[in-house]
């Protein structure tokens, strides 16, 4: 099965999940196939649970607590009745928010053209990718393997 659901695109699924090769999906029974979509799913070489929930389940979850937090906030400043420091608190938790954001997904575009000199942290940057990236992972595993992360030198090439 292909990444669209597809059966009739890329290799035969029938081939791969039953090791017969003769039967074609579309003969197989309800149960069959869905026998055989849950095997292709088990042997896809996909994201472990864990990285996909730091990659992407988290975030909207990570979101709402902070909507929260938001709402904690202000609660407490109306029920006081202190309108003046609510604007301040509320500015300071969402700076606060948008720092935690970048600083677990922050995934620079592709589009965005590229500074020539290396990462320099700043108020809007504080890490050049974020924690839960696979950008991020990659250069963790570059690091701890002893690995240079700026590439190889183009003296070499010439």
């Amino acid at each position: 099965m292909t990444p669209s659901g597809s059966f009739e695109e890329g290799p035969d699924a029938a081939r791969e999940g039953s090791g017969e090769g003769s039967t074609p999906p579309e003969s197989l029974s309800v149960s069959d196939r869905v026998e055989l979509e849950k095997e292709l799913v088990r042997r896809a070489p996909d994201l472990p649970w864990k990285e996909w929930a730091y990659y992407s389940g988290l975030k909207p979850w990570v979101g709402l607590a902070l909507f929260i937090v938001d709402g904690w906030i202000a609660a407490a400043w109306l029920e006081v009745g202190n309108y003046v420091g609510l604007v301040p608190s509320l500015a300071l938790a969402v700076y606060l928010e948008f720092l935690l954001y970048r600083y677990l997904w922050y995934r620079p575009s592709a589009r965005a053209p590229r500074s020539r000199g290396a990462f320099r942290r700043s108020w809007w940057r504080p890490v050049a990718y974020g924690r839960w990236t696979p950008e991020a992972a990659q250069r963790r595993a570059l690091v701890e393997s002893g690995g240079s992360n700026t590439g190889p030198d183009p003296r070499e090439f010439l």
